[in-house]
């Protein structure tokens, strides 16, 4: 990862784009298929992490990851195609949840109910989900450490102010806790660079519940960069000069000069993107 980025007061009414077009975004990778079998090693009860990281979650590495609660998933959405209308290619997390879940159903199903059981043995149950959120965990970390930009989204879902403990801010998620955490550690990469040749362009490199349930509350680990979310809407619809007309280019160019308003110093921007 290159950068790490708090988009203040974020809200998506200023991204013009439909309920449909989000919807069809969030049904990207639809077809994965979650077979259980394929993920174990002795074709009885041991699963693989690798395989099931590798099946569940993309491998590519994205240009943006955006990190919000699952509360603003349509509003993430609008921001990634937004990105991608600037030809940046982004991974939205929650956009995998959905497989993630059906994964850890079919676990249970098929090691948490011992014979003769009707449900779900708590203690076997808190080991499967415990051993598939850490794999996911880990998963998402990958994510981060191979895209370039992670923006974090600031908003009334993501971050709430205690006025009890002198107005400091908290997180009432633990994954966004974890990927900002991360962010915060992860080993800082120079930004991507293109490699031109005559042939192509190639990278170098759940229903609510009436039920109450607690809750707990994370500090906000602090992000290097933060941007007002209408700087960040006017940096997006600016007018970018290609002069290579590639969707991929020109959206690393669009990125160096986000980077530029964020005052990034100018030595780690100093490598051309394109090496010809």
């Amino acid at each position: 990862m290159f950068l790490d980025l708090r988009v203040d007061d974020f809200r998506a009414g200023l991204l013009q784009w439909s309920s449909r077009e989000v919807a069809d975004y969030g049904r990207r990778g639809g077809g994965v298929m979650i077979a259980l079998e394929k993920y174990l090693m002795n074709r009885k009860n041991t699963l693989d992490a690798s395989l099931i990281e590798a099946g569940v979650f993309p491998s590519q590495a994205a240009d943006v990851f955006i990190s919000h609660s699952h509360r603003d998933r349509d509003e993430a959405i609008k921001l990634a195609l937004s990105l991608e209308s600037r030809g940046l290619s982004v991974f939205v997390d929650s956009c995998v949840w959905g497989h993630a879940d059906e994964l850890l159903r079919k676990i249970d199903d098929e090691f948490c109910v011992p014979d003769g059981w009707k449900h779900y043995s708590y203690p076997l149950r808190n080991r499967t989900t415990s051993n598939v959120h850490m794999i996911l965990n880990s998963a998402l970390h990958g994510m981060i450490d191979r895209a370039e930009l992670l923006i974090f989204l600031d908003s009334e879902s993501s971050v709430r102010v205690d006025d009890y403990v002198n107005d400091s801010e908290y997180l009432s998620s633990p994954w966004i806790f974890s990927e900002l955490m991360f962010a915060g550690r992860v080993h800082r990469r120079p930004r991507k660079q293109l490699v031109l040749s005559a042939e192509s362009t190639a990278f170098d490199g759940v229903t609510a519940s009436t039920r109450r349930e607690p809750e707990f509350l994370y500090p906000v680990p602090k992000l290097n960069y933060s941007i007002r979310f209408d700087d960040l809407v006017n940096w997006l619809q600016e007018d970018m000069p290609g002069d290579f007309h590639d969707p991929g280019i020109d959206g690393l160019e669009h990125l160096d000069r986000l980077y530029r308003k964020l005052r990034v110093p100018e030595r780690l921007l100093k490598e051309p993107r394109i090496e010809a």
